[in-house]
């Protein structure tokens, strides 16, 4: 399945639908980006989140199952390659659905959350 959305990976990028929205400005703004922030952005697909992370002055690592997305690290959301508490915030903005395990995801993503 990876490499059917590594095919698609420039589509997510140009995508407007994924570039904006008011979603995404919450996204955003739940993480509470700005300097010495760090964040973990999963299923980054186009980068969108992240980008507007590091705009906010986030450090922002990107994950992907999907090789062909670009991602800093190629993983599934259900397990993570980092350690307990690695980030101050985990995002995630539209993909749960094509999670194999949604809740082995969430529990992951919790995982590597520090408690703010």
């Amino acid at each position: 399945m990876t490499d059917v959305w590594s095919e698609r990976a420039d589509a997510y990028r140009q995508s407007a639908i994924h570039a904006a929205g008011e979603d995404l400005d919450l996204v955003v703004e739940w993480c509470a980006p700005g300097p010495g922030v760090t964040v973990l952005d999963v299923a980054t697909g186009g980068g969108h989140v992240a980008r507007r992370l590091r705009e906010a002055g986030a450090t922002v690592v990107t994950t992907d199952p999907a090789p062909g997305m670009g991602a800093d690290t190629t993983a599934p959301a259900e397990s993570l390659p980092f350690a307990d508490a690695s980030f101050d915030a985990v995002a995630c903005r539209l993909a749960a659905h094509h999670f194999a395990d949604v809740v082995t995801a969430v529990k992951e993503m919790a995982r590597v959350a520090r408690d703010r």
